[in-house]
């Protein structure tokens, strides 16, 4: 069905463009036409643009065409209550989390997880849409995990290694989701925890020069394919490193998951 009204006409030339196809209908989904979490953030951008104002979290919960052009249309925003866990919080209560409909006991759990304690959490709410099918496949892999993510670095010396690492930590610390953990065990949902404090895991590995490129031998090691990372300790990244004395520099590999990080901007 095409399009109707100025609204749904606008948004669906955007989606034509953003999603590469040719037409688009009025009942089509945003998802099931190829759309995925970076294409939602440049959607979200185009709209605003020609200025109608949406957040990622409406294309989430109305992800067709007309639905978001109801919603867009109406002029709603969405209202994102403020944080409510003081940092000095003795204990954390059902009425402290607007997010999320939780029992005590799946409360207490949740903090006896974290590391300090009530002291290290921030917040606690329910996971995305589309983290909900990251931890699916996740939990579903057999081996390794398809969505963790390595970058693959080198480095000159270690001071520059320790830069690195340096300048990952303080932006960690900067943006709630890369201090965030995932949890489902022994609840009814699975719950992303914010910790307050969540430091980079930063490892050494000796490799042997004699047995190929040291590059090559980290990738091989660290391969996701059979490797996993721990979805309950934030953050949900680790930096891996080896001496290349043939090439007298350090190589690395930044795996990271894409529950918590696009491996593009």
């Amino acid at each position: 069905e095409a399009p109707v009204g100025d609204t749904e006409i606008l948004l669906a030339r955007i989606w034509s463009e953003v999603l590469q196809v040719e037409a688009v209908g009025r009942h089509d989904h945003f998802f099931e036409l190829g759309g995925h979490s970076l294409l939602a953030v440049n959607l979200i951008e185009r709209m605003r643009q020609i200025g109608l104002d949406a957040d990622v979290r409406v294309l989430f919960g109305q992800p067709t065409l007309a639905a978001l052009a109801a919603a867009v249309g109406s002029g709603r925003e969405v209202a994102v209550p403020a944080n409510r866990i003081t940092a000095d919080c003795p204990r954390i209560t059902p009425d402290l989390l607007p997010l999320v409909e939780l029992e005590q006991e799946a409360i207490d759990r949740v903090v006896a997880s974290v590391p300090g304690g009530v002291a290290n959490v921030q917040d606690i709410y329910p996971l995305a849409p589309l983290q909900e099918g990251i931890l699916y496949h996740h939990l579903s892999a057999g081996q390794g995990d398809p969505y963790l993510l390595p970058s693959q670095l080198a480095f000159a010396s270690r001071q520059r290694l320790d830069d690195f690492a340096a300048a990952l930590q303080r932006v960690v610390e900067r943006h709630d989701i890369l201090r965030t953990a995932v949890l489902w065990e022994g609840l009814k949902q699975p719950l992303q925890v914010v910790w307050r404090q969540a430091g980079v895991q930063v490892q050494e590995v000796q490799a042997n020069p004699a047995q190929g490129e040291v590059l090559e031998q980290l990738q091989a090691r660290f391969d996701a394919r059979h490797l996993r990372l721990d979805l309950t300790r934030a953050p949900l990244m680790r930096l891996v490193y080896a001496q290349d004395p043939a090439r007298q520099r350090i190589v690395a590999t930044l795996l990271f998951h894409h529950m918590a990080l696009d491996h593009t901007a």
